[in-house]
């Protein structure tokens, strides 16, 4: 039963690294939990740095005070003047937002 489970895990994991895209989670007291996929890059443009994280980035947490746009295969979403924190490994990116 297990060895079926981590075949399915390693399956997943495969068909995420195939596709070439990052999974955004964000998380906000206003919107809930959003989540977007087939994100090909994420621009942090924060007070002190600017950072674009692409897939296979190594794992990094950071605080952000200022805007990011998340580049989807479609569409571009940007969150401006945003205070928060944000976390990336394995091709994941969470992004936890303070209200203020």
């Amino acid at each position: 039963m297990e060895r079926v489970e981590k075949k399915r895990n390693q399956e997943s994991n495969k068909l995420t690294e195939d596709q070439g895209s990052i999974v955004v989670k964000v998380l906000s007291m206003k919107n809930g939990l959003e989540e977007y996929d087939d994100v090909q890059f994420i621009r942090i443009l924060s007070e002190k740095y600017n950072l674009i994280i692409l897939k296979d980035y190594l794992p990094v947490i950071g605080e952000i005070k200022g805007d990011i746009e998340i580049e989807r295969l479609q569409e571009t979403i940007k969150l401006q003047k945003i205070v928060g924190y944000y976390i990336h490994k394995h091709n994941q990116f969470n992004l936890f937002l303070r209200d203020e």
